[in-house]
């Protein structure tokens, strides 16, 4: 991959407790980052020092590497968007789209405020900004790639879990029903659901999932290192 630029949003996290047990996005852009001719701007929510850590980190073993964060809310999509687009027009338009931001309540019931903060995060805002981000990479003429995460498959099984799979389920429909629309404009979309995954998302779970591995409910859990490799894969073939 030479002279791509590449955004991912939903990077910076580190578990509290034990600092080596990192998300997705953070392991993703470290993954990004062993890659030569390649610029990353990355976004966070709550974890600015997760996010300052992780771009200092990247310099100190690639001093030459182009590597910027900013804070982005998806529950605010519309109105964070302006900032984002702002950067952009200085980063440049990304040849590679990420989407990894993700939001679970663990309660049995959701209030409306919560059900519909669940919708925005994982439905709306990354709908929202695929369409944004696609329009800029087609009229710039490039042949992108747009990657979405989504842990269906790992919450599936959790009985509190049922808002946050149906608005993933969403956006896997979204992806099936629109990949061919992309593909006419240059731009491969692609979806990448993995099983449990452990992240500092569900440290506060992980008694529970591990019971359901022992009884066999459950495949084994995952690390993030090994998503980051999956999603890199898809975004290096041909791109």
């Amino acid at each position: 991959m030479e002279n791509k630029r590449v955004l991912v949003v939903g990077a910076g996290s580190y578990s509290e407790k034990d600092p080596s047990i990192k998300g997705i996005g953070t392991c993703l852009v470290e993954r990004f980052a062993k890659e030569r001719n390649l610029s990353i701007l990355f976004t966070y929510y709550q974890s600015q020092e997760g996010a300052e850590k992780l771009a200092k980190n990247i310099k100190s073993e690639h001093p030459s590497f182009e590597i910027d964060c900013l804070r982005f809310n998806s529950l605010n999509y519309e109105l964070d968007w302006k900032s984002l687009e702002s950067k952009l027009a200085k980063f440049g338009t990304p040849d590679v789209f990420v989407y990894n931001a993700g939001l679970r309540v663990y309660k049995k019931s959701l209030t409306e405020e919560e059900k519909e903060a669940t919708m925005k995060v994982n439905y709306s805002c990354p709908v929202f900004l695929i369409e944004k981000i696609g329009e800029k990479v087609y009229q710039k003429e490039l042949k992108g790639k747009i990657i979405l995460t989504s842990s269906v498959l790992a919450g599936k099984h959790h009985p509190f879990l049922e808002d946050y799979c149906l608005s993933k389920g969403l956006l896997e429909r979204y992806v099936q029903e629109k990949k061919e629309y992309w593909k006419s404009r240059g731009i491969e979309i692609r979806i990448v659901s993995p099983n449990l995954t452990r992240t500092p998302m569900i440290e506060e779970q992980i008694d529970f999932y591990e019971e359901e591995i022992k009884q066999g409910k459950r495949p084994k859990i995952v690390s993030p290192e090994e998503i980051a490799e999956e999603i890199t894969s898809l975004c290096l073939n041909k791109c």
